[in-house]
This record gives C-alpha cells, sequence and structure tokens, in this order.
C-alpha cells in the first residue's frame, strides 16, 4: 500500500484522497471519483504493475460494475505488417503512453488518441538469443519510464537508456552474450538509481541470472545468478546441470529494499538423474538485497521438477491480515496452478492455495499413468496477476493443458488429456482459499488488471477479452477483440476519461498449445460509450521466410529404406530423409538424428527430388531447414524449411518439407534449426548435393 502514498504525492491532493482508500470503496470514495472525473485528473500506470508492489491494482472506478456493458472503442493502433506475438505491457508517464513491438520498437502516443509522438527502433539481431518466452519467438514485454527516461531490453540483450521526450538514444550496454542463448524480453525495474534485469534462456542450458545496472551509465553494479557454477554448490562437476531463468521483471519493496523474483525450470528439464533433490533455487520465489545482490531468502515451489513447471510470474507485494495481524507479504504462482503467499520479510509461507487448475498427481492416490498435468504449459503462465486491497484476493488467469505421451510408428505424440480451456480464478491471500473461479472456453494467459470499480479484466487465447465481477467471478463484459491475447492489460485516466488498454495479437508460447490464431498486433485502447467494437485485423505472418514447408503428408511407401533416416526410390530419383529434432539428449537435444556441430552429412546425388519428414522429440521448440549459410538474416531464403520455422514444433508432432523454389546445385549446404539461437547452440549439420554420390546417405563422424 505505501506505494499507492508516493503515486498520491505527484496527482495533487485530490489524486491522493482518491488513492488513499484501500479498505473498500466507500460512497464518499465513489463521490470523489466521479469529481475527479469531472475536474479533468490524470492518473497515470507509471509501471509495469502500475506501483513498485506490482499488485497491477488502479484506484478508479468510472468505469464500474454497473456500466462497464456500455465500454467502446476510443483508438486503435496497428503494431505493423506481419507483426504477431504482441505481448507489451504499456506504461501511461503525465498522459502519454509508452509500449514495445515485438521487433523491440519503442513508441510514444498520445494516451487519449493514440496519435504517435515517436518512435525508437533499436538495431536487433534476432538470430542469434534463443529465449523469447517459449523458445525463440522474438518477444518484448515493454518498457521501464522514470525520471524522464526510458529503458528498453532488447532480444539480443542490449539495455538501452533513451530519452523520454524525444526518443535519442543516450547510452547502451550489453547484459549478456547472446551468441551463448541469453536474450531479454521484459522490462527492467527501476530503483534508487539501478536497473534490475532477468534473464531468459529457454532452457538452453545457460545459468539463469538477476543483475542491477546504473540507470545513468549503463555499467553493472551486481550479478546474482539462480544456478550455482558448475562443480559448485549442489552441481556436480562435469553434470551440465544449469536453469532457473528469470523470465519477467522483478518487484522491488522500496520500504525494506529488498527485491523479488520467480525462477523457472532446471536444465535438463525432463531428466533429473543428475540433479537430485530441491534443486534452490530453480522453480522458486527468492528474494535478494537489491543494494548488493546479496541472497536473502528463497523457497522452492517444485521440487524435483521433471516437467518443466516454472515459477516464472512476477511476485505482488501487499499486506494481508494473517489470524488478526497486519503482515507484509509476497504473493506468488506458478505452472502448477498453487498460489503462495509468503512473509516478505522472512520467506516463511503464511498460505498456500488449492490447485486452480486440472491436477493429476504424478505417483500416489488419484494418480493416472502416462498423464502429466497440468502438462508443461498448463497452469499459472508466465501471465502477470492483480491483486485488489479492497477484496484482499489474488487474480490468477491460467489454463488446463494436460497431457498423456504416447509412442506411434511416427515416432513420439502428444495427446491432450481432458478439455484443454482457460480459467479466471481469485485467492483469498489471508488463508489461501479459492475465493472463485470461472471457466472460459480458451487458454487466459496474458495477465489481469483489478480496480476499485469492483472489476478484474483478462484476455483469452480465442480473441475474447472479459471483464470480471471482482467479487464473484461473474462476467459482466465479453468482447470480441478478434485476435489472441497473450498480454495484460492497463487502465489509466486522461482528462477525467478512464480508458482500458489491451495489446492483442497472439502470444510467444502459442506454438507449443498448438494455438493457430488468429494471430497479429493491435494496441486497443476502450472507454465508455465509444464506438463500435470491431474485431482486430489478423495479418499473414507467414512463416518468416519467402519459402514455406509442406502442408500434405509425405510417404514412404514402396520406397527402399537405406539406413534408418533415409529412403530412396532410384527409378524416379526421389529421395525422403526423416529428420527427428533432439533424437538424444546429446548437445543438451541440440541436434538432428543425435547428430549436432557438423558431425552429421545428409548426401544426396544432384537431379534428386527431397522431402523431408521432420519430428521433434523435445519440448522446447525445433525446425528444420535445408539454407546457404549459418549466418541467417532476414533476407536467407532456405532451399527448403518446415512450416513456422521461426517457431519450431514440440514433442510429437510431425510437419513435412520439400524442395522450395528450386532445387540446389551441386555443392555443400546445411541443415539447420531455425528458431532463433538454436544454430548458435550448435543445432546444424551438413547436406551435401554431391555429384559422386550414386544414392542418398546419411553419413556421421564421432
Amino acid at each position: 500500500m505505501h506505494s499507492y502514498l508516493r503515486q498520491c504525492a505527484r496527482l495533487g491532493a485530490a489524486g491522493a484522497l482518491l488513492l488513499a482508500g484501500t479498505v473498500g470503496v466507500s460512497s464518499s470514495h465513489q463521490a470523489l471519483a466521479r469529481q475527479n472525473a469531472a475536474s479533468g485528473t490524470n492518473i497515470d500506470w507509471l509501471r509495469f504493475g502500475n506501483t513498485t508492489d506490482n499488485t497491477r491494482y488502479a484506484q478508479i472506478n468510472q468505469i464500474n460494475a454497473s456500466n462497464v456493458s456500455q465500454l467502446g472503442l476510443a483508438w486503435t493502433q496497428s503494431e505493423g505488417p506481419k507483426f504477431s506475438t504482441f505481448e507489451t505491457d504499456p506504461v501511461v508517464v503525465n498522459g502519454i503512453m509508452y509500449y514495445t513491438t515485438n521487433a523491440d520498437q519503442v513508441r510514444a502516443v498520445n494516451a487519449a488518441t493514440g496519435k504517435l509522438i515517436w518512435q525508437y527502433t533499436p538495431k536487433v539481431n534476432f538470430y542469434l538469443a534463443m529465449a523469447g518466452g517459449g523458445g525463440g519467438v522474438p518477444t518484448n514485454r515493454g518498457v521501464e519510464v522514470i525520471g524522464g527516461k526510458v529503458y528498453l531490453l532488447t532480444f539480443d540483450n542490449q539495455l538501452i537508456g533513451l530519452q523520454a521526450t524525444t526518443g535519442e538514444k543516450l547510452w547502451s550496454s550489453q547484459v549478456a552474450d547472446p551468441n551463448q542463448g541469453y536474450s531479454e524480453t521484459s522490462p527492467a525495474t527501476y530503483w534508487n538509481g539501478m536497473l534490475f534485469v532477468g534473464s531468459a534462456e529457454s532452457d538452453a542450458g545457460k545459468r539463469g541470472f538477476v543483475a542491477a545496472y546504473s540507470a545513468t551509465t549503463g555499467k553493472q553494479i551486481w550479478r546474482y545468478f539462480t544456478v550455482p557454477a558448475d562443480g559448485q554448490g549442489w552441481v556436480k562437476k562435469g553434470s551440465g546441470v544449469t536453469g532457473g531463468d528469470v523470465w519477467m521483471p522483478q518487484v522491488i519493496d522500496t520500504k525494506t529494499g529488498m527485491l523479488y523474483f520467480g525462477t523457472g525450470n532446471p536444465f535438463p528439464d525432463f531428466d533429473n538423474s543428475k540433479r537430485p533433490g530441491c534443486n534452490p533455487w530453480v522453480n522458486a520465489t527468492v528474494a535478494l538485497n537489491a543494494r548488493t545482490g546479496k541472497f536473502v531468502w528463497g523457497h522452492s515451489e517444485v521440487c524435483n521438477d521433471i516437467n518443466d513447471m516454472d515459477s516464472h510470474q512476477p511476485p505482488m507485494i501487499f499486506d494481508v491480515m494473517i489470524k488478526g495481524k497486519m503482515v507484509h507479504a509476497v504473493g506468488h504462482g506458478n505452472k502448477t496452478s498453487l498460489y503462495y503467499v509468503y512473509d516478505a520479510a522472512t520467506g516463511k509461507v503464511l498460505a498456500k492455495s488449492d490447485y486452480l487448475g486440472s491436477h493429476v498427481p504424478q505417483h500416489g492416490p488419484g494418480s493416472i499413468k502416462g498423464v502429466i498435468c497440468p502438462g508443461a504449459d498448463g497452469g499459472f503462465e508466465y501471465s502477470p496477476p492483480a491483486f485488489s486491497p479492497i477484496t484482499h484476493y489474488a487474480y490468477e488467469p491460467g489454463l488446463n493443458f494436460c497431457f498423456s505421451l504416447k509412442f506411434t510408428a511416427g515416432g513420439l505424440k502428444v495427446v491432450p488429456y481432458g478439455k484443454v480451456n482457460g480459467f479466471f480464478g481469485a485467492i483469498d491471500t489471508a488463508t489461501g482459499k479459492v475465493a472463485w473461479k470461472t471457466i472460459v472456453p480458451s487458454p487466459m494467459v496474458g495477465g489481469a488488471v483489478a480496480t476499485s470499480g469492483n472489476l478484474v479484466f483478462s484476455g483469452s487465447s480465442n480473441g475474447h477479452f472479459y471483464a470480471f465481477d471482482a467479487t464473484n467471478g461473474k462476467i459482466l463484459w465479453d468482447a470480441n477483440v478478434g485476435l489472441a491475447v497473450g498480454a495484460a492489460p492497463i487502465t489509466y485516466q486522461v482528462n477525467g476519461v478512464q480508458y482500458v488498454a489491451l495489446a492483442v495479437g497472439g502470444f510467444s508460447s502459442a506454438p507449443l498449445l498448438g494455438l493457430k490464431g488468429p494471430f497479429g498486433g493491435t494496441m486497443m485502447v476502450f472507454k465508455l460509450h465509444g464506438s463500435t467494437i470491431v474485431p482486430a485485423p489478423a495479418v499473414d505472418v507467414g512463416n518468416g521466410f519467402p519459402v514455406g514447408g509442406l502442408n500434405q503428408e509425405i510417404s514412404t511407401k514402396g520406397m527402399t529404406q537405406v539406413s534408418k533416416y533415409v529412403y530412396m526410390d532410384a527409378k524416379s530419383k526421389r529421395a525422403v530423409f526423416r529428420v527427428v529434432g533432439a533424437a538424444n539428449n546429446d548437445n543438451n537435444g541440440f541436434n538432428f538424428d543425435g547428430y549436432s556441430k557438423g558431425k552429421a552429412n545428409f548426401v544426396v546425388p544432384p537431379g534428386w527430388h527431397v522431402d523431408f519428414i521432420f519430428t521433434n522429440n523435445a519440448n522446447l521448440p525445433h525446425s528444420m531447414a535445408i539454407v546457404p549459410t549459418l549466418k541467417i538474416s532476414a533476407s536467407t531464403t532456405p532451399f527448403a524449411a518446415t512450416p513456422n520455422p521461426i517457431a519450431g514444433i514440440t514433442a510429437g508432432k510431425i510437419q513435412y518439407a520439400g524442395w522450395g523454389l528450386a532445387a540446389p546445385g551441386p555443392g555443400k549446404y546445411y541443415m539447420v534449426c531455425l528458431v532463433p539461437g538454436h544454430i548458435t547452440a550448435g543445432m546444424w549439420d551438413y547436406f551435401t548435393v554431391d555429384f559422386t554420390a550414386k544414392a542418398p546417405s546419411l553419413q556421421v563422424s564421432k
């Protein structure tokens, strides 16, 4: 609650009175809201989570449970042609909205009209970094704006300071090496002259970290790794164990100087043979001294994780009454769909919820053989939740995604178990009890915002934007925005008018769920009595390259099997290569048919027609393409590529590819995974059109 008071000081007396009520919304507070609206008061959304407490709560009630059905469009703005996976969380400072596109552009617009003030486009190499919230999809979730500066993190790990009024670049520094698989997808967190930055390496076999940088110069102050170095602590020497990504923004307690964050799974994520025990501090909530980076406390929320059950959503700070005593607390949820409430000073668990999503135990009573529930992309995703000081509820969007693994003639297949749908739930932070839960048809991944108008807003993957009654979960408003929602809404007030803003257009983990859209990229802003809501247009994002993969099934029936992965028909000069991504765990799974870094050579005589049957054994997305060079750029044209090679596919799915515009002539080429960063991780082999070859073959070396 303390961070509200600092916002009050900036808003003046009327704003202070409006923001001060944190126990309930009385008639006097409602009258003040009407008075502020009439006087043209501005109420900004200053940070990723609105306040430093990250509760995504706004003390604004012009839009409330009685009139939310009257919302219409105020303005819209396209992200750009062929842009999708729009996950930005805007901020509004002095009536100006700052947001990012998924190409790391920063835009400053009039928050009431959407009119562009300035745009900054950094030079970013999207083909080096690996992460991006789901395995290589370029993503940016916003900026930090404070003290007249805008702070941007790019996909290739640049930390950039901009002038807020003009977009002029002031300085830049490098947070991590993208060649190693690191990327940045979420905004930094500012406090006391420092910027706090996490890491998103998406199971690239790297150690997660949080680092502090000078907001004036960009120089590093300290760095804390979530997993010890090789041979230190609980990590056995030579084991290759790493992990503990810090995907989402950290949360600073300005009263105590404590920094809180959630961490991702250990690596390897599906093999715990070399990492027994609880693996601190992965799948955990962690607290550091923000000034020094020293560890204060941590709590493992999944122990031992073998199903990619990240605890990667951002925590929230709030005060809650526990057994008659007001306690300063931190709340945090994870993919299991459990929510924890901790003592902010000690990490003691004060409350723990039941499972909000579908849950099947892995062992013991209630377990079902072969079923993983929730699956690796179920429960609470990265989605930032909200907290209301009126209800004392934490509001969590989520999804039910369970599956079983079956072995078929085509390889490993993921079979959904039960319904894949979404839910929105409220947890009583004093007790951990689920106050209410509302089921919706599609996954809810983007995030939430709560207001003093007794409302909570959140969107789903089927293009619907909901307003829930904060008390009981009843859906009060349901708008078809036309595009999948993967970002959290915000709300703010300009010249006495309240707005609700939402980036729509998809989310980076959609390919993992088998979701095909609709995708695009539009900022949609709503207000009372606005224009008719028209669904945002979808865009044709293609597969990221000029040449696409094949949609038709490829058969090897009637062909001669040359070896395990090679088939041919000499009469018609036709070859089929079976290519399996992550066929084994060599090179941490970054391999084709078990080979990587040029140790395999797929050979074919010139003039032969070549098709590929591509499968993937890993939950981490992979793809396959034949390219002329390992130095990939946006202008690279593959000779062959699976559909959507930048996004890739996950375990059990099958894709087909054949020669694109023209088969290459004799020469040595490359078979690569085009999910960004996977080439640098070593997922490449040779593909040779050899005039001396008599037949297709797969040649390997140790």
